[in-house]
């Protein structure tokens, strides 16, 4: 099993095909593959599970340098791009729309899949619909910091392991629950962050369990075994698929598979660590926020996929190199001015997450 304390090339060739399967979804074959982007997310979620669980259950980095390093990631790019589409909705939007003070406030706390009760995240009016899945990335790692909180005075071994299973059997019961019983609020129940966390919770449990015992049936795999389990995920989300595999099947096969992607066939690796892959890994979180106002765009007919989908890669591309790295090395450089980490800490707590 991988142990994330280096750069590993194929996780962030993962990561890039993450937001390949989102920009697809969104700018080529929209009708044919509409279940392609909540698949990427996915991709995403389960990731950040296994680097989180690492990080906080394993390694048990502070939670003080975890939560800054979190923050210098996520926050500056996060806010240019909600200030910005709340002007952009407001003065050259077609339909205009001036968000509430109640809007702006749920979106900045990373609540607007909850809040406000009587607007869905999705209802379009200025394109935030995609922060919902940002939403349960950081509503998860306050769930895995409290926990691993809880646990770190224990003695016992496993009881890193035993949160995160009891963790992940409550989002199951969740997600068994809703369909029939669905709650309050406007935003479908499948994005609000106790169903949707499913991934990113198992694949930390996974992760963090076959740290903590020697069974080599959970530290060990054939190749072709997360190969099968990618491929059995694919077919939970597809349109063939009933729908309530994607919150309970799906990601747990997928969870399996970034759990043992070092144990894939090599070719599998190779491609995954190409630079391409890499590319589109690195730059992931501002593809994936600057992709939605043109995807949009293209959907209301103002933009034409193929022209939509450069666009939108071009436009991430350059928050990426002109603003989020830069203000991230920027921030981290002060921190640890302040309270130098220890080289390895510091590479994989620095590892670009969307």
């Amino acid at each position: 099993m991988s142990s994330p304390t280096k750069h590993i090339p194929c996780l962030d060739g993962w990561r890039g095909l993450a937001i390949i399967a989102v920009l697809v979804s969104h700018f080529k074959w929209t009708q044919e593959l509409p279940w392609l982007g909540g698949f990427g997310v996915q991709l995403f979620f389960v990731l950040s599970g296994f680097l989180m669980g690492n990080l906080l259950f394993i390694k048990k980095v502070p939670l003080k340098d975890f939560f800054v390093r979190r923050m210098s990631r996520v926050f500056p790019t996060f806010w240019l791009f909600v200030i910005a589409m709340a002007l952009y909705a407001a003065f050259l939007q077609p339909v205009r729309h001036v968000a509430s003070r109640g809007e702006l406030l749920s979106t900045f706390a990373f609540l607007c899949s909850y809040f406000p009760a009587d607007m869905s995240i999705w209802h379009r009016a200025w394109p935030i619909g995609h922060l919902w899945s940002l939403s349960v990335e950081e509503h998860s790692y306050m769930f895995l910091a409290a926990g691993a909180l809880l646990v770190g005075n224990l003695k016992n071994r496993y009881a890193g392991a035993a949160f995160l299973l009891a963790g992940t059997a409550a989002i199951m019961a969740v997600n068994a629950y809703y369909p029939s019983h669905p709650p309050a609020g406007a935003t479908p129940w499948f994005l609000r962050s106790e169903s949707a966390a499913i991934g990113l919770v198992a694949a930390a449990a996974y992760r963090v369990t076959a740290a903590s015992t020697q069974a080599t049936w959970l530290r060990e795999s054939p190749p072709w075994l997360p190969v099968l389990s990618f491929i059995m995920a694919i077919a939970c989300y597809s349109i063939f698929a009933h729908k309530r595999l994607q919150y309970t099947v799906g990601p747990l096969c997928l969870a399996y598979t970034i759990n043992h992607l070092e144990r894939t066939p090599q070719i599998v690796r190779q491609l995954l660590s190409s630079k391409v892959m890499q590319w589109f890994g690195v730059c992931s979180f501002s593809l994936y926020l600057w992709q939605q106002p043109i995807y949009y765009a293209v959907i209301e007919g103002r933009f034409p996929p193929m022209a939509g989908l450069v666009a939108a890669i071009a436009v991430g591309a350059a928050s990426y190199f002109l603003f989020e790295n830069p203000m991230r090395l920027y921030l981290n450089r002060k921190w640890a001015e302040r309270r130098p980490l220890p080289a390895a800490t510091a590479a994989t707590a620095a590892a670009p997450i969307v």
